[in-house]
């Protein structure tokens, strides 16, 4: 019986005999193979052709519609025959299952995966191409060619027709004051309710263990400012 990806997976990692931890690139090949073998190819919805896939993705609220408006059929086929000329491959069991994690599309029962890697270079092409068929050509080669990688929000949400932010980060500033960590949480939250990153310079606040009313050490710093953030993402994201 073959092992599983994630068997092979914990077998990249080797002692040699020095007792010193090497990389078995081999065994991280195998991992990717099963991968896909066992969990994306399963798992992936398959269509005849580049048209039923826009159509399915489109009429199902998947994919947006205003996007894929604003170029012809044969351009948008154009785009993804490059994109899937280049005949990517993973490099990687980590790098495949970071994409198919959190990155490909899938239905809305997080049942079945929609794109596979070039499907997901070439609506973000098509994004930043903007209705000119050459200028989103310039980028699925730049993609593909790893040379350039839009930031995690925008690889992520482009082209979908229920998305997060584009923007990578939000930055908020937070005083000292209790109202003034209040209003830093509700904000925070808000951004998270729209997809947004977020993050927070909290240098303003008092260290733990500081005075206060003439009272020493009864600051608590910045951890439970901290963990209150971490709940509050964790209970409010929305594709962020």
């Amino acid at each position: 019986m073959s092992k599983s990806y994630i068997e092979l997976n914990n077998e990249v990692m080797e002692r040699d005999d020095n007792g010193e931890l090497q990389f078995n690139s081999e065994k991280d090949k195998e991992a990717v193979k099963r991968y896909f073998i066992d969990h994306v190819n399963v798992n992936m919805r398959w269509f005849h052709s580049l048209e039923e896939k826009i159509e399915f993705l489109v009429e199902n609220g998947y994919w947006d519609s205003e996007l894929i408006a604003q170029y012809e059929t044969g351009e948008i086929k154009t785009v993804f025959k490059i994109a899937y000329g280049y005949k990517f491959r993973f490099d990687s069991y980590m790098a495949a299952f970071k994409f198919y994690n959190n990155y490909a599309l899938r239905d809305t029962k997080k049942e079945r995966y929609l794109e596979r890697y070039e499907d997901r270079v070439s609506i973000v092409a098509l994004f930043f191409g903007d209705g000119d068929v050459d200028r989103a050509v310039s980028f699925v080669r730049l993609m593909m060619e790893q040379k350039y990688q839009p930031a995690t929000p925008t690889f992520t949400n482009v082209g979908k027709d229920r998305r997060g932010e584009y923007v990578s980060c939000f930055l908020l500033e937070c005083g000292d004051s209790l109202n003034d960590i209040n209003m830093m949480n509700s904000t925070a939250r808000q951004l998270s309710k729209i997809g947004g990153g977020v993050s927070v310079n909290l240098s303003k606040t008092r260290a733990k263990g500081e005075t206060l009313k003439g009272i020493e050490q009864v600051t608590s710093g910045v951890v439970p400012i901290m963990k209150n953030l971490d709940q509050s993402f964790r209970h409010i994201n929305q594709m962020g």
